[in-house]
């Protein structure tokens, strides 16, 4: 633990301080917290003055005695994180600047307080409350500096910050181990909290599905084969590539996306909420069915139709708790041409906590963003999807190429209009459970999710990444990740193309007739195909059901926060992602790197102690285990020897 006059320990020490309406101590502080939070509609200025007179009387200390004591107080008496602990935050400047404020400029201030007499409460909250226990060692100057160099990398201010480069990341690397730790005490919780909205939404429409199911797959149905994703096929596969070939035809509605395009946390009235979600039961009609999708097929040469969702399912089989039943016909026509249709995916309630809210986020952000606007010509009002002609084309060590011609079906979800281009968009929700301190970083999962999300419906199209807290409140939105490209700058993309491509070419060689392929999470890197049979069989629909009550597993994992993504907190109380409250002191460049060697010097030979522990007790097991094998090897021959005797 570094201790120095740039990082403050965080005493729990309380000043003595004077009794007040039967409170005293934090008691009282808290108590006049409450007050001035109930009277914000009467006197507010009257309570605010009083509750910073109070404070800068009996629990803000100087400045210059920071400098010599290694103690400061709490960050509950620290004026800015007061205002911060509290919810609440003043228009005037002289408070907004909290310590900075002396007894001269006090009748200044209450000039200004009666000007701007307005105490607003914000929508997020720095830090929230577990305030940190340490100060940066950026003083506000070099904090600014630092913001904007996050916020424009190419700034002059990285020739400055150039030099602090290893003490920043050393507190980016004490602050997440602080926040590791939080996160196993107490806010890992929050991944488990049942939200009784989304549990009724998603009962609804986990029973919609579950009759969709009943009504269509309810016959019975006899094993086909089984896939296995873990065994390399026969023909090794050198490369798979997707290739985009046109587009035969988009959705008749045409829909734009309107998302903010600022989070304004100062402005209660324009906080956004998702609280008020109502499952609306969508027309569903089998893919089979799909007349436009029929003509267009035998139109274009099409071997396999299949739905995106189906193509998400297959090829994402890392995705936990992924219980689904995707159908499945095989078609041959007159001129013994075949076709494949392979249906949407259906699967729900099978969710933990977590994949309950994100399925309920996935709906309603295209209700609250999504406006239909007036068409021109409207060709078919009932059929609002998009018709992508792609090829699946396979590249064998023998050189001999194989290729399937997809037509994939998408719902688009709008346009995004971004420097006056309308380029077509997806909505992703991304929950945040730590949204008082930033913007999680993107887990592996979550990537592969927004890949093929964006990736297969369009080249073009762009995600807006739409940020959530675990309160259903909005947090930001984020228009394009760069990890994405990453997925197929790295040939990832082909563990889950040759995953598609082995289950087409499996499909393609199936003989005419109906078919089910259903995906057990027990058995993540399996699908088995079932076959509808009217000799008799299994009730495919009770298998499922039975599967859908199996225990569902909820990741407490710690995520960390992205240091590099600036979130509106961060703007506003001109805090960094992943870094401590700024310092009020000049930063003594060579006394912290000194700390910090010391702290690097300390922790290496703490960690070398316990590595030269840990060999000294496997040495000390191993000579035992010698010593127990000698002694038996003894009592053996001893053994022997007595036999031979007698």
């Amino acid at each position: 633990m570094i201790i120095t006059n740039r990082l403050y320990l965080a005493s729990d020490d309380l000043l003595d301080a004077p009794s007040s309406f039967g409170y005293s101590g934090d008691a009282l502080l808290q108590h006049r917290i409450q007050q001035l939070l109930e009277c914000r509609l009467a006197d507010t200025a009257w309570w605010f003055m009083n509750l910073y007179s109070w404070c800068s009387t009996y629990y803000i200390r100087d400045l210059k005695d920071k400098m010599y004591n290694h103690w400061v107080i709490t960050p509950l008496y620290d004026i800015n994180d007061l205002y911060q602990n509290a919810q609440c935050f003043h228009n005037a400047q002289c408070f907004h600047n909290g310590p900075e404020v002396s007894n001269k400029k006090s009748k200044k201030a209450k000039r200004n307080l009666k000007k701007n007499d307005k105490l607003q409460i914000t929508t997020q909250f720095l830090f929230g409350h577990h305030m940190p226990p340490y100060y940066s060692v950026l003083n506000h100057e070099l904090m600014n500096k630092y913001l904007m160099h996050l916020f424009n990398p190419k700034a002059p201010t990285a020739k400055v910050l150039r030099m602090h480069k290893e003490i920043i990341e050393h507190e980016r690397e004490m602050f997440d181990h602080w926040l590791s730790n939080l996160w196993e005490e107490n806010l890992k919780n929050r991944r488990l909290n049942s939200i009784p909205f989304i549990e009724s939404y998603i009962k609804s429409a986990c029973n919609f599905s579950n009759d969709y199911i009943k009504s269509h797959y309810g016959g019975t149905y006899s094993s086909k084969m089984k896939i296995d994703y873990n065994i390399i096929d026969d023909v090794e596969v050198t490369k798979i590539e997707m290739i985009y070939c046109k587009s035969i035809q988009t959705g008749t509605n045409r829909t734009i996306i309107n998302l903010p395009m600022k989070i304004d946390i100062e402005n209660v009235e324009s906080k956004i909420s998702f609280k008020d979600g109502v499952f609306n039961p969508p027309q569903k009609v089998p893919f089979v069915e799909d007349e436009c999708c029929r003509v267009l097929s035998k139109e274009h040469s099409i071997d396999v139709n299949i739905c995106l969702s189906s193509m998400k399912s297959i090829m994402n089989l890392e995705k936990p708790n992924s219980l689904w039943i995707i159908p499945v016909n095989v078609d041959i026509d007159t001129d013994e041409c075949k076709t494949v249709y392979v249906g949407g995916a259906l699967g729900t309630g099978h969710f933990s906590q977590q994949e309950k809210s994100w399925y309920y986020l996935r709906k309603e952000l295209k209700k609250k963003f999504k406006n239909v606007l007036p068409n021109e010509i409207i060709q078919n009002n009932n059929n609002n999807y998009n018709y992508d002609e792609w090829m699946l084309k396979v590249n064998d060590v023998n050189g001999i190429d194989k290729s399937f011609n997809l037509l994939v079906r998408n719902k688009p979800h709008g346009i995004l209009q971004i420097k006056s281009l309308n380029t077509p968009g997806v909505l992703m929700p991304k929950i945040e459970y730590q949204p008082e301190f930033g913007f999680e970083k993107i887990s592996e999962e979550q990537l592969v999710e927004y890949w093929l999300d964006t990736n297969f419906r369009c080249p073009k199209t762009k995600l807006g990444l739409v940020s959530v807290q675990h309160n259903m409140d909005l947090m930001q939105v984020k228009w394009t990740i760069e990890e994405i490209k990453s997925i197929s700058s790295t040939s990832k993309d082909q563990i889950y193309l040759q995953r598609l491509y082995i289950t087409i070419d499996k499909l393609t060689q199936l003989d005419k007739g109906e078919y089910v392929l259903l995906h057990n999470p027990k058995k993540p890197f399996h699908v088995d195909v079932y076959q509808s049979s009217t000799y008799g069989g299994f009730n495919l629909v009770n298998m499922y059901l039975v599967l859908q009550q199996t225990e569902v597993s909820d990741s407490l994992v710690w995520n960390p926060i992205d240091w590099q993504i600036l979130c509106p907190i961060h703007n506003y109380f001109k805090v960094a992602p992943c870094m401590f409250r700024p310092n009020f002191d000049n930063l003594d460049i060579n006394i912290i790197s000194e700390q910090v060697t010391k702290f690097n010097k300390d922790r290496k030979a703490k960690e070398d102690y316990e590595i030269a522990l840990l060999l000294r007790k496997k040495k000390r097991k191993l000579e035992k285990n010698k010593i127990k094998r000698k002694l038996n090897r003894e009592n053996d021959i001893l053994y022997n020897i007595k036999n031979n005797m007698k």
